[in-house]
């Protein structure tokens, strides 16, 4: 797989105070008091661009060059504003929003490549949907929508097709963006239903795979995920917590796709044609206790390539992770019975020695600042042809020679330890009693589950 340390990685995200801010991942630098060389995930910009919460974000690539281009900004305050992010400018322009629109609420670039022409903008109000040409910001056409305001956009790889879910009617739509026309309209199944009148939940993630051949949306603690040339549903299931968004992932070993709840839990399930009982899935990460979720639960997630993730949590906390971990061991063959006696007496043990099985390798985080609330994320990762022939090389390798869950290295936990310097040490302390508490309870569970 192609290496996320040459991808030229950058990372936007808006808060509920109009604060817009912009990371850049880098190459590699060697750290000041180590010979150890670590990739820099540096803040690039912080600066407020809007009156109220910051809806929704999405950046276009620079169609010359290979390198991140405008970063576009919906508003509160019903205007939509450009940043020019080649040039470190945190506002370029200001685009007022058609009256009675409402909110834009969602937004994104079509085709979502380096050679974008136009820009998908859904509104709260009315549920409209705004196809701006990206040239000069004029409107081109505007598409009935909803019955009750758009809750998520995603653009197909080709730029030719939209989806689209309501907010309240509980529709999900497919748009012809070559025609400006509507081409399906799918339900979902109510939230439920009183007096004769059904109510649903909110669609409010819808995505795309790599190259368009599945997509998959999330509505309250429902997951979906469809593949597009046959329409059938290749995974339906139900979540412990609300899900408040989805991302696709796809590698060598299948498709994949992983849950931001809001429980503070990171679930990853495998998108195959089978049956429900032989669904292959593993928490990545555990869910907290309810009362202490509201600062862990996950608010937004975007898939930047293979198996690497952005995430993004209550409490501010911008987090780069990589799931190859998860992946493997859902990948494996099962292990012997002797082997899982043992995990539990030797567990102990190899935290002490630093040997442990790591589902998620968080490459670096970093907060935004002290009580920042982030509302939406938008990242953009360079792709160059010999990295698009590299992973087209790959084969998809037999089960039974699933590559190992990698173990916990000194590399690693400098990483680690470079996100702990970023980030309050309060915050870090209740991280890590969190994850312990959640440890405690996961082997409790496991010990009570073998002796039924």
């Amino acid at each position: 797989m192609a290496s996320i340390y040459s991808s030229n990685l950058v990372i936007a995200a808006g808060t509920y105070d109009g604060i817009l801010a912009g990371w850049e991942f880098g190459e590699k630098s060697k750290d000041s008091t180590s010979k150890t060389e670590v990739p820099p995930l540096t803040l690039s910009f912080a600066t407020a661009v809007h009156d109220g919460s910051i809806r929704s974000l999405c950046i276009a690539g620079n169609p010359n060059k290979n390198e991140p281009g405008v970063l576009l900004s919906c508003g509160y305050d019903e205007s939509l504003k450009t940043h020019d992010w080649s040039k470190r400018q945190t506002s370029s322009g200001e685009v007022r929003t058609p009256s009675g629109f409402g909110t834009p609420i969602c937004s994104a670039f079509a085709p979502p490549t380096n050679h974008s022409t136009h820009c998908i903008v859904g509104f709260s109000s009315e549920g409209k949907i705004c196809i701006y040409k990206k040239r000069d910001w004029s409107i081109q056409h505007v598409l009935a929508g909803h019955d009750g305001g758009i809750g998520s956009l995603a653009v197909h790889p080709s730029g030719k097709l939209a989806l689209s879910g309501g907010v309240t009617d509980g529709k999900l739509k497919l748009w012809d963006l070559t025609k400006g026309r509507l081409s399906f309209v799918n339900k979902i199944d109510p939230a439920s239903t009183r007096g004769g009148h059904a109510r649903y939940d909110p669609i409010l993630s819808v995505i795309w795979s790599k190259e368009g051949d599945f997509y998959a949306l999330s509505h309250g603690s429902h997951v979906t995920v469809r593949e597009v040339a046959t329409g059938k549903t290749l995974l339906d299931v139900e979540m412990l917590s609300r899900v408040n968004q989805v991302a696709l992932m796809s590698g060598p070993e299948g498709l994949f796709v992983v849950a931001a709840c809001n429980d503070g839990s990171l679930p990853v399930l495998a998108v195959e044609d089978n049956e429900e009982e032989s669904r292959k899935a593993i928490m990545a990460i555990e869910p907290v206790d309810s009362h202490l979720a509201r600062e862990e639960r996950f608010k937004c997630i975007q898939s930047v390539r293979d198996y690497y993730i952005i995430t993004a949590n209550s409490a501010g906390v911008v987090s780069l992770m990589n799931l190859q971990g998860a992946v493997n061991m859902m990948m494996s063959e099962p292990q012997e019975e002797e082997e899982n006696s043992s995990r539990d007496s030797d567990e102990s043990e190899d935290e002490e020695n630093g040997d442990i099985e790591l589902a998620v390798d968080i490459v670096e985080s970093v907060r935004l600042g002290t009580g920042a609330r982030i509302t939406c994320l938008a990242a953009w990762c360079k792709t160059t042809g010999d990295q698009i022939e590299e992973t087209e090389k790959q084969e998809v390798p037999e089960r039974k020679e699933s590559k190992p869950v990698e173990k916990l290295s000194s590399y690693k936990r400098k990483m680690e330890s470079r996100a702990d310097e970023s980030m309050d040490p309060d915050a870090v302390k209740k991280a890590r009693s969190l994850v312990k508490k959640a440890k405690k309870l996961k082997t409790k569970k496991e010990k009570k589950k073998a002796r039924k």
